[in-house]
């Protein structure tokens, strides 16, 4: 009841404001229902014995766009829940807002957009909305755009706090007190294009009211293609101050091709993020910051939080991936993963050490259709087969058979409401 009484009357004030302007100005609706069935059995951790998990979880979210001469506006609100969550006849407020943000063109070059934002770059690689999560990801903050004679340059930032506060700027919730980053993309030619991205994120430090410990990451990315094909390259480093107060000195580097041979496409990579062994003086673990490593480090998610997800070991991930697109409403994927540790991980009071890397190895496989703009169908399933050294890394038995399938559906028309010309 509160969304539906929520969205009329957001509805009403801009159907009501609409006729006023005498500009050209479109007004979109876009309603979105996802539910997704899940098999759980090792996703995420090793199976420990117990029987598998089943559940059905749901996004619900509708979408509101506005564009007039220049001046837009988007807000996005949603509810996520998993079917039976809440019991019946109970008022469980639930509703959150996704995206509430306006931009403003200063000129045809320059933008400004303020508000509650998705940060989505470089293929989400370290900046990502996570979309496969019901949730997804939003940032609280500003962002500053410029295009020009084929460069695109964002400049964007955050600054977090819990509450309206009489005194002192302390910050006591698990996320970055303060982000700021710098994009800048170049199109060389017809085949070649360069970017360039520079982020930094302040964490409160624990001991102090004021103090932050920043963290820096910065580095290129690189796209050439040529006909059938691609091929691609990151290269990024990390400096700056850890949490725990030591420095940081770690990178992430990416190499990967892909052919296209219609109706087929192959993938070839392999990514490695730096790792760390025992009480070194330095941090060298990479940070994959707010990224959707959900798309890069196999499905079965047990990448999510790295370093955190390898006790600081780093990771290399080697892949091949095969899509067969018969028809255009068609596609087939099959993701082989290698996964192995960067550095050997010293036993601690609660895990044990392993000298082999080898972690083990994951088969991703989707298949998805296309009914319609406005209707997706999609059903995975994926295996991991652990190496003994996964065990010192997650909980569980690494023998055991690991699997996780699913399936979704995506119901999001997109409606015009309003639409008229400059009179």
């Amino acid at each position: 009841m509160k969304l539906s009484f929520t969205l009329k009357m957001l509805l009403l004030s801009v159907l009501v404001w609409l006729p006023l302007e005498t500009a050209w100005a479109q007004l979109y609706l876009t309603p979105q229902v996802r539910p997704r069935a899940e098999w759980r059995n090792g996703y995420q951790s090793l199976p420990n014995g117990q029987d598998g998990a089943f559940f059905v979880s749901q996004r619900s979210r509708i979408t509101l766009d506005y564009k007039q001469d220049k001046v837009q506006t988007r807000f996005s609100l949603q509810d996520v829940r998993v079917w039976g969550d809440e019991a019946h006849l109970k008022d469980v407020p639930s509703t959150a807002m996704h995206e509430a943000w306006g931009e403003l063109a200063l000129s045809d070059k320059f933008a400004v957009r303020l508000g509650r934002q998705e940060f989505v770059y470089n293929n989400d690689r370290l900046l990502g909305n996570v979309d496969w999560v019901q949730q997804a990801r939003s940032h609280d903050g500003l962002l500053l755009k410029a295009r020009w004679q084929g460069i695109s340059v964002d400049a964007g930032g955050a600054f977090n706090q819990e509450k309206e506060a009489l005194f002192d700027t302390h910050y006591s919730m698990n996320n970055y007190k303060v982000l700021g980053f710098l994009w800048a993309q170049k199109q060389l030619g017809d085949q070649l294009s360069v970017s360039a991205m520079h982020i930094s994120d302040g964490f409160q430090r624990p001991d102090t009211v004021g103090g932050v410990y920043f963290r820096h990451t910065y580095g290129l990315d690189l796209t050439y293609q040529r006909e059938r094909l691609q091929f691609n390259g990151s290269l990024y480093r990390q400096s700056g101050e850890h949490g725990s107060g030591k420095k940081i000195a770690a990178y992430l580097a990416v190499a990967e091709a892909a052919y296209t041979y219609q109706p087929f496409r192959f993938t070839l990579g392999t990514t490695y993020l730096s790792g760390m062994a025992g009480q070194e003086r330095k941090v060298h673990s990479f940070n994959t910051l707010y990224a959707t490593n959900h798309k890069y480090y196999g499905f079965m998610d047990y990448f999510i939080n790295v370093p955190a997800d390898t006790r600081q070991g780093g990771l290399l991930n080697t892949y091949l991936k095969t899509t067969f697109s018969p028809k255009p409403r068609y596609s087939i994927s099959l993701d082989y993963h290698y996964f192995a540790l960067a550095k050997n991980l010293h036993a601690s009071e609660t895990h044990a050490g392993t000298n082999n890397r080898y972690l083990g190895s994951e088969l991703d496989a989707v298949l998805q259709y296309k009914h319609s703009d406005q209707i997706q169908f999609s059903v995975g399933y994926s295996n991991l087969f652990a190496g003994r050294s996964m065990a010192a890394i997650k909980p569980g038995d690494a023998s055991a058979y690991a699997d996780w399938g699913w399936v979704m559906v995506n119901i999001q028309p997109r409606i015009l409401l309003k639409s008229f010309e400059k009179e």
